[in-house]
């Protein structure tokens, strides 16, 4: 069972990660196309990261920075790794409302890791 929660978590972290650095593939792209056309820049529900979506995109680079190396890690039976992949899930869970709509998906991947770690952590153990 452990390896399995194991290799959900890697899972998780890795698709996460690529998610969150998919934009900096696209940046110029959806640059160009938000200059003609206004389309192509997401919409957030909490206005301030509305206004300053540069920022945002960026700090969104470094979360996804960071799930590949956990993942990364994680792979490579770290502990260190089980810790930042547990820690940037726990961020990411209650932050995750700010970044509405896309919130939610980020809620369900960071779910997924967080339970899969904590499983392999804990595994099978009572509570008493």
């Amino acid at each position: 069972m452990d390896k399995i929660a194991l290799t959900i978590a890697v899972i998780a972290l890795t698709l996460h990660g690529l998610m969150e650095l998919a934009p900096l593939l696209f940046m110029f792209r959806s640059r160009l196309a938000a200059q003609n056309t206004g389309k192509g820049i997401p919409r957030f529900i909490f206005e301030p990261l509305q206004n300053n979506i540069r920022t945002t995109m960026f700090l969104g680079l470094i979360f996804g920075f960071i799930r590949v190396i956990a993942a990364a890690g994680i792979a490579g039976n770290f502990m260190w790794a089980w810790g930042l992949g547990v820690s940037i899930s726990i961020v990411t869970l209650m932050i995750m409302t700010f970044y509405l709509p896309m919130g939610i998906v980020d809620g369900i991947l960071s779910g997924i890791t967080l339970l899969s770690l904590l499983i392999t952590y804990w595994g099978n153990r009572p509570i008493l």
